[in-house]
């Protein structure tokens, strides 16, 4: 913690230098100090109230969006320096626009190390009530508890194989496309993964397991059956429903029910926005468990844990070498409030 608190001062007074001053970190003096405070370009560009975009302009006299990676690296000595960054951001946008995962979470927290003693609350219906309390009588309790739920967070990655012959001629502004492409895929991944952590548990063991439900129907759904999902978080488990995740089969099967394709209460048909039952969100995942429903308070669910954010193998990058390039983050999802959610399925005998 020591050691955080002495980072996090040392990163503010970089970042509260004079613009002036800031701009004359550069290249490889610039690459090698925000990698020693644990910074990256985006922070230093905000500093600046710039872009990657203008900052190339005015440092390098270079339009990234349309010169070509060849062009790029021999503009100025101090450009390829900025070169991992670029690739880095490209891949972020990917990673932060096309998954869904953001909106499905409490927040993403950065843990040290990929074990995690996650601290939880275990609710009881009969302590957690309300009591008129006798003069001198004990006042009911509600107890967080701190540990024996490890989580263990995984490495994930994607790499990027191709030769620098084949990208060199290439406009940094379509790399940068491919390379959004690459983060939407890894976006998927923990979409996937955050499915199964909500219909299953997480890695700490069997004690995250939802509460499941069956359908009225094996093999079948109805409006009831969501209803009846609705009701069993928001009555018996006192969670607001937000959203609700559901298969692509079983998307299908809700889009089509005469209660939700009533066109004079959802506009899916005309528009393409899901429709919202009971005020919740509709989320097709193509990785969802298959005839399942996942209904959930993204306020308490699951939240995300963090040890390594993106990482770019930059030595390649600024030497030009980009047979196998390889991007990873070291993260995991936790469940928080195991009753916040509720899981339904079809496929039942």
């Amino acid at each position: 913690m020591a050691y955080q608190d002495t980072q996090m001062k040392e990163q503010i007074r970089f970042l509260a230098r004079p613009q002036e001053e800031l701009r004359q970190v550069r290249g490889q003096d610039l690459y090698e100090t925000l990698g020693n405070l644990g910074l990256s370009h985006r922070h230093y560009f905000r500093a600046l109230d710039t872009t990657v975009q203008d900052y190339c302009a005015q440092e390098f006299g270079i339009d990234v969006n349309r010169i070509t990676v060849d062009r790029f690296f021999q503009s100025d000595p101090n450009a390829k320096w900025l070169f991992p960054d670029v690739v880095r951001e490209a891949v972020l946008t990917g990673l932060q626009r096309k998954p869904v995962y953001p909106e499905l979470i409490m927040h993403d927290e950065r843990v040290e190390g990929t074990a995690y003693d996650v601290p939880y609350v275990l609710e009881d219906s009969e302590n957690e009530e309300l009591r008129s309390v006798a003069e001198g009588a004990a006042i009911p309790e509600s107890e967080i508890i701190y540990g024996d739920r490890i989580v263990r967070l995984d490495k994930k990655g994607r790499g990027v194989l191709a030769s620098y012959e084949a990208v060199r001629r290439m406009s940094v502004d379509m790399l940068r496309v491919h390379l959004q492409r690459v983060g939407e895929r890894l976006g998927r991944s923990l979409d996937a993964r955050l499915a199964t952590v909500l219909a299953s548990g997480d890695s700490s063991g069997s004690g995250t397991a939802p509460v499941t439900m069956n359908t009225a129907t094996s093999g079948a759904w109805t409006y009831g059956d969501l209803v009846s999902a609705y009701m069993k978080l928001s009555q018996e488990h006192y969670f607001t429903p937000t959203h609700m995740i559901v298969d692509n089969a079983t998307a299908q099967s809700v889009l089509q029910m005469s209660e939700i394709a009533d066109s004079a209460l959802f506009d899916f048909a005309k528009t393409g926005n899901l429709p919202t039952p009971f005020g919740v969100q509709l989320v097709p995942m193509a990785d969802q468990p298959t005839d399942t429903l996942t209904v959930l308070d993204a306020g308490f669910a699951v939240q995300k844990l963090t040890e390594q954010d993106l990482l770019v193998e930059s030595d390649k990058l600024i030497n030009q070498q980009w047979d196998r390039t390889y991007l990873t983050v070291v993260t995991d999802f936790a469940i928080t409030y195991d009753k916040a959610r509720v899981v339904m399925t079809s496929n039942w005998v």
